[in-house]
């Protein structure tokens, strides 16, 4: 599944505007920051390291625009231009036949490696859908309201009407994973007691700072091929006909 690029980040840098609750000055707004490229951000500074999904990477990589739909909100913001954009989705869905199964905020859910968060809503024809497994168009439509703006309580996006690839119609597991890049890391990973990979997300809450605990020192980010390099902390430690890499290298990544 793919959403072109311009499509997606007319929605995720799409701009609702100031609110009096923003904070983070005048550029900290989520539609005044240049729109991301990849699925997996990394960022650096002094002694740290992150990485975030981006919901622009989210959308254009593993999501399909279910046209009609989204044709019908288009087509309601054209006819009605004072309409909100929270108004226009269930105005839409139910004049097309859906019901609404459950609305949700990302940011609600704690624990995510998003980027920024937004809320969705899941709608079916079949009101007694059971709307997590509902993952195709003929079961269930998702609104994706993208938040663009600084404070959480405002600046939400016009829906843009989805269905997403995986098992589950949103995905749930949006916490960066990380797994072994290559034969030489993962040897070295099955010889130093990592052979479940600890790092990667379902095993520990945090893989992000297990990850770094167990390699050590960031050398590098690859933004070519999503790779991070880590310094082997065991160089020359073990015996010596182990063939020890002198760095290790992991993809990001989660789970749908």
């Amino acid at each position: 599944m793919s959403i072109a690029h311009e499509q997606v980040i007319s929605h995720t840098r799409q701009n609702t505007g100031v609110n009096f609750l923003d904070s983070g000055g005048e550029n900290g707004r989520q539609w005044q920051q240049p729109a991301p490229t990849e699925l997996i951000r990394f960022r650096s500074g002094e002694g740290w390291w992150e990485t975030a999904i981006t919901l622009t990477g989210l959308l254009e990589q593993h999501a399909k625009v279910v046209e009609e739909v989204q044709a019908a909100i288009e087509a309601e913001y054209e006819a009605d231009k004072r309409v909100s954009n929270f108004e226009v989705g269930p105005r839409v869905m139910e004049r097309l036949g859906y019901h609404q199964l459950v609305r949700e905020n990302t940011y609600n859910w704690g624990d995510t490696d998003l980027d920024q968060c937004f809320v969705f809503e899941v709608w079916s024809k079949d009101e007694d859908r059971e709307w997590i497994y509902a993952n195709n168009a003929d079961e269930a439509v998702v609104l994706v309201y993208a938040h663009t703006g600084a404070d959480v309580r405002g600046g939400y996006a016009r829906p843009i009407a989805v269905v997403f690839d995986g098992e589950y119609s949103v995905p749930f597991e949006l916490v960066v994973s990380f797994s072994p890049a290559d034969d030489s890391t993962r040897e070295w990973c099955e010889r130093h007691h990592n052979s479940e990979y600890p790092f990667e997300c379902g095993q520990v809450s945090h893989p992000e700072s297990e990850l770094e605990s167990a390699v050590g020192e960031l050398v590098e980010w690859q933004p070519e091929n999503q790779v991070l390099v880590f310094a082997n902390p065991h160089r020359d430690e073990d015996d010596p006909e182990c063939d020890e890499p002198e760095t290790l290298a992991f993809c990001p990544s989660f789970w749908l």
